[in-house]
């Protein structure tokens, strides 16, 4: 049930998925692991998305309100002003270099290599077959930063298809991923496809945008008017030493002495609720627009996988999502499905091996008494070197 690479020349030819989650961007923006530790369990840790289902569940809406704050100003609100200038240049770091701007290029540069394999993967294949699909539960714009660079850079002929279209205006739909770009001669008689990775945001995207029934693409912007008033600033940073303790527990959190007005709290959510993410809670969907979209790109990905000859490699993504989770052991009844899961470590090696036992389409894929992180998997695990054409 486990091997420590993905046999690449095994499955060039077949429906190739990926699914990516926060780890891969660890780095630039914190992922929703927290030291904190369960109360229920101090053998276990708290997510933020445990601990926000815990004080919903609870009837917390102070604490909840505060642990929603502290996750925009932590997490999304540094992917909205993340810009890719500041690292996307020439490369002046050494590869070992451990200050905090080169730690941020290494994950660009693993971004790069990751891009790079999957188009190399993309040209082996037969004609006008040269598509993958990119699943992410992140709200950063990583991949089509990257993706953007190295078109910028003429090194790789591909195209990144993130569901929108439109020139001005970019608008998402889901049926756009069904788009395939080809390219003829001049005289039409002759025609090649382009090797094209679509990427679908299954928990939206920190450049979404709600605009009447309709949700916008727009990468440039930077704006987001989420209401976080000034006087909740102790308490946030109360919170945010206890989520990074690992002395502390759930109840220490709800210790944290937190005052806020209703009309504060009604601000609050007003505000965030316009955001078009999912939320990392039980329940997820909150606006009609946002709540059918999520819905298509969650039955997209059933789709994919109940395919024949379909492959699903996923890579820092803790399964943690139980909606997704259900759908992939539902889409697991498919003999012809192969599903790759790259475990981080030991530890969550043995949790995936349990929560996925049973499944004999289902291969784990871990370095033994090391970690498996993005540099390992580009290096080790999904390494295209052996497809190059020798440039």
């Amino acid at each position: 049930m486990s091997n420590s690479c993905i046999p690449l020349s095994d499955i060039y030819q077949q429906k190739i998925n990926f699914i990516i989650g926060s780890g891969a961007s660890h780095g630039l923006f914190p992922t929703l692991w927290l030291p904190l530790k369960d109360s229920n369990d101090e053998t276990k840790t708290e997510t933020l998305e445990t601990l926000a289902t815990k004080l919903e569940q609870g009837g917390c809406k102070n604490h909840l309100t505060l642990l929603f704050m502290y996750y925009f100003r932590k997490v999304i609100e540094p992917a909205i002003n993340f810009n890719p200038n500041d690292f996307l240049i020439d490369n002046p770091c050494e590869r070992d270099s451990s200050s905090d701007d080169c730690l941020k290029r290494k994950v660009l540069d693993n971004y790069e290599t990751f891009i790079d394999s999957i188009v190399r993967l993309l040209q082996q294949k037969s004609a006008f077959s040269r598509r993958c699909n990119v699943f992410t539960t992140n709200y950063d714009g990583c991949i089509p930063f990257v993706a953007d660079y190295l078109l910028k850079k003429n090194s790789l002929d591909f195209v990144l298809n993130d569901g929108a279209t439109g020139f001005l205006d970019k608008t998402l739909s889901a049926k756009n991923f069904s788009n395939y770009v080809c390219r003829s001669g001049v005289f039409g008689k002759n025609s090649t496809d382009i090797p094209q990775i679509n990427l679908i945001n299954l928990h939206g995207s920190a450049y979404w945008r709600k605009s009447a029934d309709v949700i916008k693409v727009d990468y440039s912007s930077h704006e987001a008017d989420v209401v976080i008033p000034e006087s909740v600033g102790t308490s946030l940073a109360q919170l945010d030493s206890v989520l990074n303790d690992a002395t502390k527990n759930t109840r220490d959190v709800l210790a944290i002495d937190v005052q806020l007005s209703s009309q504060e709290i009604e601000s609050f959510w007003n505000s965030y609720n316009q955001l078009p993410i999912v939320n990392p809670t039980k329940w997820k969907f909150h606006e009609t627009v946002f709540e059918e979209h999520y819905y298509q790109m969650l039955r997209l990905l059933s789709y994919q996988l109940e395919e024949a000859n379909s492959v699903l490699i996923s890579f820092a993504f803790s399964f943690a999502d139980e909606h997704i989770l259900n759908l992939v052991k539902r889409s697991l009844s498919n003999p012809k499905l192969k599903v790759y899961i790259c475990c981080f470590n030991d530890q969550e090696k043995a949790v995936m091996h349990e929560r996925f036992k049973g499944y004999r389409n289902v291969e784990l894929i871990a370095l033994d008494g090391k970690v498996l992180d993005f540099d390992a998997f580009n290096e080790t695990v999904f390494n295209a070197d052996l497809l190059r054409d020798g440039e």
